[in-house]
């Protein structure tokens, strides 16, 4: 009776200690969860360089590419997918997730201004000067999965003046390629394009608004602001 006393104790205490492991094994690893989510809320915020986004009077014109500290390139289609493939990095990947390892963004961007100017943009400099044009400055506003990041995306087709040439274009990537032939055959003189209204815009949550006016364009922007 002792012997088998003393085997209940200690299938006791075994079975106690793997109960304890698993649930710190369960706590470690919704941290790290909560911590990539940071970590890549932090990255966007940075890619924005503090001049685009929803607190701010430009907007990326998507897709984009970033880069990450091993060399990994890679082109994501809106914030939410921005916000996805910096998660999945580091979760594949045993790189801290501090402020050097953070990823990139690639130039050249398009930005979209209150305007509704469309501007190549090819190096931080050229984001930063933008900046001074804005009619007022805000604070970026963090969010979950790419969530507070941006007022608005444009609703495709669009219609763009581009060389005093109306063009039309049925998706993102189209419009960017043709902006960047633009300016690389008309150099740093090339006037920004700019959109032919009326067209629509969509929020973060699935709203469509139809904008008729330039200046309906920046009264919108500028609620996002104040918002």
């Amino acid at each position: 009776m002792i012997v088998k006393r003393k085997f209940n104790l200690f299938s006791l205490i075994g079975l106690l200690s793997l109960f304890i492991f698993s649930l710190t094994s369960c706590e470690t690893e919704e941290q790290s969860i909560v911590d990539i989510d940071n970590f890549a809320d932090s990255s966007i915020e940075q890619i924005q360089q503090k001049t685009v986004g929803k607190k701010y009077c430009l907007e990326y014109v998507f897709p984009i590419s970033i880069q990450f500290i091993d060399g990994t390139i890679a082109e994501v289609t809106d914030y939410e997918n921005l916000h996805e493939t910096i998660s999945t990095f580091f979760e594949e990947n045993d790189i801290e997730k501090n402020k050097e390892n953070k990823p990139t963004l690639i130039f050249p961007v398009e930005v979209l201004n209150q305007e509704g100017e469309i501007i190549q943009v090819t190096t931080q400099d050229e984001l930063r000067e933008l900046k001074s044009e804005c009619p007022r400055e805000g604070k970026c506003k963090s969010g979950k999965k790419g969530k507070g990041f941006k007022c608005f995306d444009l609703v495709f087709p669009i219609s763009v003046i581009i060389a005093n040439q109306t063009l039309s274009f049925d998706d993102k990537a189209s419009l960017k390629a043709a902006i960047k032939a633009y300016k690389e055959d008309t150099g740093d003189e090339a006037e920004r394009p700019e959109l032919v209204f009326p067209l629509s815009i969509i929020y973060e949550d699935g709203t469509i608004t139809e904008v008729v006016t330039k200046e309906e364009l920046k009264a919108l922007k500028q609620a996002c602001q104040d918002n």
